[in-house]
């Protein structure tokens, strides 16, 4: 069985830890870890694929580990290069497809929401019983509508849309799928990556009601499965056409992850720095990456190439007022973590995403601004922080809710005080495990 990416830390940081101040400008590079968005995707495809495939760079961090364990759990083979011995961030994983569609299997999904999703629609191909279970913090996220797909199609399923869930398939053939988008992309994207196998004679169509969210992601999706000789398509603004054919195996690079950007990009813009991303370059297609841009309207020079990124925070910033994040959820709350330091009231909207994370991240992030001393307004889907001086922020302990990004997101400030203390700072190990280390660069 493969025994995971997660290498081990011999310098771990405390129970709690106190995230350090940064006092200077500062002016340095990160590698980011990859993708997790891209590795995942790359990850299902890879196990359908009948053939060898090579992932270069994917990140050593929990939601990639529980991927590739629960795919060679469904009968993939998978294969890690030995990069942790020379001191890698990330690894080669060569994986050999098909998975097994018939025998009885018991997977473990961890706290990935994403990895979820993707087995579900694995899961829904599958004439063998998949029973598929994870972390308390995953059980409580649902999985309704691409359940209810799934039954409408002919599956068996047993759960009351989180987890455990038991699947038996597989689906009908069927050349119209359609969905609910408002809650999460990540179900279009599990029907997208599977459609090619549910209809071999004709396209796939999936036509997707209700407010679609998170569109960036299904452009991830799709870009990720031309790489492997597939072509998705958008007909419309609601209709999405999977040609047939059969995805091909060879070797695919992760880039570096836009998410994880976002704190580097915060940090340098805050703190007046310079920071180079240089695994990311404006030719990416994650949504994320448009917090640039965020951080540009704020004061920030941006300069980039196909492949790197650089940040140059300004010596004052800039009021935002406004800004709409429903096209990039995840980096959302970087935002949120960061707008006390921003002059005047900062309203920032599209959160209604942000209630179906690892957290309420929208609720626990004004819980924690809250007792830093912000005086936050929270509605249904945004968020109006209030220009708040660093000298008036209070001394905490932040609760992570068992979520990386709240971690992450809140390095922000408590680089400003030196006076913020993360409960859980191994919380970042699900993404970002090298994340403490890359911040501590920036001292």
């Amino acid at each position: 069985m493969f025994q995971g990416l997660a290498k081990i830390n011999h310098q771990r940081i405390a129970m709690t830890f106190q995230i350090p101040r940064i006092t200077q400008p500062f002016d340095t590079s990160i590698s980011l870890p990859g993708s997790k968005s891209i590795a995942l995707r790359q990850i299902a495809i890879a196990a359908l694929t009948d053939g060898i495939t090579c992932l270069q760079g994917i990140t050593q961090c929990d939601d990639a580990d529980a991927m590739l364990e629960c795919v060679q759990r469904l009968g993939a083979q998978v294969e890690s290069t030995d990069g942790a011995k020379s001191d890698q961030s990330s690894d080669s994983i060569i994986i050999r497809g098909p998975i097994d569609l018939h025998r009885d299997v018991r997977l473990d999904a961890r706290m990935s929401g994403a990895s979820t999703r993707l087995l579900i629609g694995l899961a829904a191909l599958r004439n063998g019983t998949t029973h598929i279970d994870g972390h308390p913090s995953l059980q409580r996220r649902t999985n309704a509508p691409l359940l209810d797909l799934l039954r409408r199609c002919g599956c068996q399923v047993e759960g009351d849309g989180g987890l455990p869930v038991t699947i038996r398939g597989p689906l009908q053939t069927q050349t119209r799928l359609e969905i609910d988008g408002s809650l999460s992309s990540q179900y279009i994207t599990a029907l997208l990556i599977i459609a090619p196998w549910m209809q071999q004679d004709g396209p796939v169509q999936i036509s997707i009601s209700g407010a679609l969210v998170s569109r960036p992601y299904l452009d991830i999706t799709r870009n990720e499965m031309q790489k492997r000789g597939i072509t998705a398509s958008w007909r419309d603004a609601r209709t999405l056409v999977v040609e047939p054919g059969v995805s091909a195996g060879g070797t695919v690079v992760i880039e570096g992850d836009a998410t994880a950007a976002s704190y580097f990009a915060g940090l340098a813009t805050i703190h007046g720095g310079r920071v180079t991303l240089d695994n990311l370059g404006r030719t990416t297609h994650q949504g994320d990456y448009a917090f640039v841009d965020v951080m540009e309207a704020l004061g920030a020079s941006i300069a980039s190439d196909a492949d790197t990124t650089t940040i140059t925070g300004p010596h004052h910033l800039q009021s935002l007022e406004q800004v709409d994040m429903v096209s990039m959820p995840d980096a959302a709350l970087t935002l949120i973590a960061m707008a006390p330091v921003i002059p005047g009231d900062t309203v920032i909207s599209g959160l209604s995403t942000l209630h179906h994370k690892e957290c309420d991240r929208l609720v626990c992030s004004h819980a924690e601004l809250k007792r830093i001393g912000v005086q936050a307004k929270v509605g249904e889907e945004q968020i109006s922080v209030p220009y708040t001086a660093v000298d008036d922020l209070n001394p905490s302990v932040l609760s992570t809710y068992h979520d990386h990004r709240m971690a992450m997101a809140f390095s922000l400030p408590g680089s400003l005080t030196g006076t913020l203390t993360v409960d859980d700072p191994r919380v970042v190990d699900k993404t970002y495990p090298d994340f403490w280390r890359d911040f501590n660069r920036l001292i």
